[in-house]
């Protein structure tokens, strides 16, 4: 009894260790990845600028503005394709996956605050018609920090898919970032995707800045 006992042990370990590194990485269509992939990339082109670049612009008129919030301008929107806070949501949602826009839309769409207070507020917020609720216009926070100011080019003939890790598949594109200098540097971007229920998804941030590689060694060398 005790040996049967031992070789449950060791079998019930074994099934354990298994499910942990022996786990198979999924299986893909590599063309249906690559033409996600490319369409996802372009949307979050867009989406980077609207929560990371110079955003949504906005009309400078104090006499409709709420502290340092001023309403969204007509032809930015336009030229975006959105008409509401809900509309940036639902671009979020069918370009990352749940787990990113989630993140995403809790610290840009919403003020971030802890016991101690507000520690950041959104970017936008929708404002209502105060006689029947409906959707009056965007708010745009005039005071954001703007974290992406460099110009940037996806080299979308470099897109690659390059293989897949458990659920996720792993890609690369390669990037043209210019300063505000006028520097230029080609980056490898390396992102993921994951197949939800209701398409693929991007999984992982897609934005770039320049990297002043000269800094870096100089930091390096000062060691």
């Amino acid at each position: 009894m005790k040996i049967k006992a031992l070789l449950l042990t060791i079998v019930l370990i074994f099934t354990v260790i298994c499910g942990v590194s022996c786990s198979k990485d999924r299986e893909y269509d590599e063309q249906e990845v690559m033409n996600a992939a490319k369409n996802l990339i372009k949307k979050s082109e867009t989406l980077n600028d609207i929560y990371y670049g110079e955003g949504i612009a906005y009309e400078m008129n104090e006499s409709e503005a709420n502290g340092a919030y001023y309403k969204a301008d007509s032809v930015s929107l336009k030229k975006l394709g959105i008409e509401t806070v809900d509309d940036i949501k639902v671009m979020t949602k069918e370009t990352f996956s749940a787990s990113l826009s989630s993140s995403i839309i809790a610290t840009k769409l919403e003020s971030v605050s802890d016991d101690s207070g507000i520690k950041g507020y959104a970017r936008y917020y929708q404002k209502y018609n105060a006689l029947d609720g409906s959707e009056e216009c965007i708010m745009v926070y005039k005071l954001a920090e703007v974290y992406l100011t460099d110009e940037v080019i996806y080299l979308y003939d470099t897109l690659r898919i390059i293989g897949s890790e458990e659920e996720e598949v792993l890609a690369e594109i390669d990037v043209n970032v210019k300063n505000k200098d006028g520097d230029e540097q080609i980056q490898t971007l390396k992102f993921t995707l994951i197949e939800e229920s209701s398409g693929w998804r991007i999984n992982s941030p897609t934005y770039v800045k320049y990297v002043d590689r000269q800094y870096y060694e100089d930091l390096q060398n000062k060691k």
